[in-house]
């Protein structure tokens, strides 16, 4: 019992001596590391390549069921069905560059189950911030 109270009053009288500095860690250095996480964030997705972008772009965009975004209602659906036992062949999601830079992307999300192999298929313009479906699949899947 002795021996914690010499281990504590040390570290008490510490924290008691820096206390007095919250202000200089609320208002500087908590914002701080925090604009540091966020540029690290922002120069990581700069560096990924557009294949990488327009894929994140079409998950993240708005689906026509229930108000989910195309990731989440394919997780629902297709990953849901998986998980049950059915069986579904998930191929994933591929994105290229027909031509060379500046031309639209074609993204894709296939996958296989009992009526064959399906895909999804989206247009993505680099810098457009938007995906256009260009088949049934994609239509049924995202809000155009």
């Amino acid at each position: 019992m002795r021996r914690a109270a010499q281990v504590i009053r040390p570290f008490v009288k510490t924290m008691r001596r820096h206390l007095h500095r919250w202000p200089f860690l609320a208002f500087i250095l908590v914002p701080t590391v925090l604009a540091a996480v966020d540029a690290a964030v922002l120069v990581n997705e700069q560096r990924q390549p557009e294949t990488e972008k327009a894929i994140r772009l079409v998950r993240e965009s708005k689906s026509r069921k229930e108000n989910f975004t195309v990731q989440q209602y394919l997780y629902t659906t297709v990953y849901h069905r998986k998980n049950q036992g059915e069986d579904v062949t998930i191929d994933g999601w591929s994105a290229e560059q027909p031509s060379g830079p500046g031309t639209p992307l074609i993204v894709e999300f296939s996958f296989a189950d009992k009526d064959g192999r399906r895909a999804a298929r989206w247009r993505v313009q680099p810098g457009d911030k938007k995906a256009v479906p260009l088949d049934e699949v994609a239509g049924d899947i995202s809000w155009h």
